[in-house]
């Protein structure tokens, strides 16, 4: 992998096997280079910061060369905000987890958690993700009031630490919720697909590198949504 583009790095993952340590780890190592066991915080509001999936991704990235991996608990009503924020802003690279995007964003604003994470990636912290938490590192997505129906649909925010706009495993789909949200975002706005089993380094410039596989690119041109 080229060092060239080290400006905020960040690494995202589609995923598609999270129960499989082993294929997590390979593809998940790369986000440690040149890292020497980094503590690690994992953010779970995608899911409810559900115990299970805190162990199963504690799993792959440590074996992917991981130090320590903490629980930055941040869904719910009674969660512990100040540990979660000095878990936050004690490790070295910010694991957000898969599950329902916009579950995972509203729990971070609902708790102020937001600007926090913006800061910490200027600042130098890594960030990685899989499946929803790659969305979420992006600059938009879909919320649709009638699932199916997009004249309910309209766009929100996500973190926008990276410029760019992702969708992650929907070929099976032909990306439709992506493409929906290239429509939202209007003529010429472009947006990447990254099937199962890919993944991509990026940064805060939008510069983006493959690690595994390669990134479709859509882009809307007068409405009609090609893939390039």
């Amino acid at each position: 992998m080229s060092e060239r583009n080290n400006e905020l790095p960040a690494i995202l993952l589609a995923g598609g096997r999270p129960r499989d340590p082993a294929y997590m780890a390979k593809l998940m190592s790369g986000a440690f280079e040149g890292m020497d066991k980094p503590r690690v915080a994992y953010i779970g509001t995608a899911n409810g910061d559900r115990q299970e999936s805190f162990e199963n991704a504690k799993n792959f990235l440590t074996e992917a060369g991981a130090g320590d991996v903490f629980f930055a608990r941040i869904a719910g009503t009674n969660s512990d905000l100040d540990d979660a924020k000095e878990i936050l802003t004690g490790a070295d690279v910010i694991f957000l987890s898969g599950g329902e995007v916009e579950d995972g964003i509203n729990w971070l604003k609902e708790h102020g958690m937001i600007d926090l994470l913006k800061d910490l990636h200027r600042s130098g912290t890594r960030f990685t993700g899989v499946s929803a938490g790659t969305i979420m590192m992006g600059t938009h997505w879909v919320h649709w009031d009638v699932e199916g129906d997009d004249s309910t649909s309209r766009l929100f925010d996500c973190l926008g630490i990276i410029p760019l706009l992702f969708d992650v495993h929907g070929e099976d789909e032909d990306w439709v919720e992506l493409k929906a949200a290239l429509k939202l975002l209007g003529d010429g706005a472009r947006g990447y697909g990254l099937p199962h089993g890919s993944m991509v380094r990026t940064d805060s410039r939008g510069t983006l590198e493959s690690f595994e596989g390669e990134p479709l690119v859509f882009v809307n041109e007068g409405g009609r949504i090609r893939e390039l």
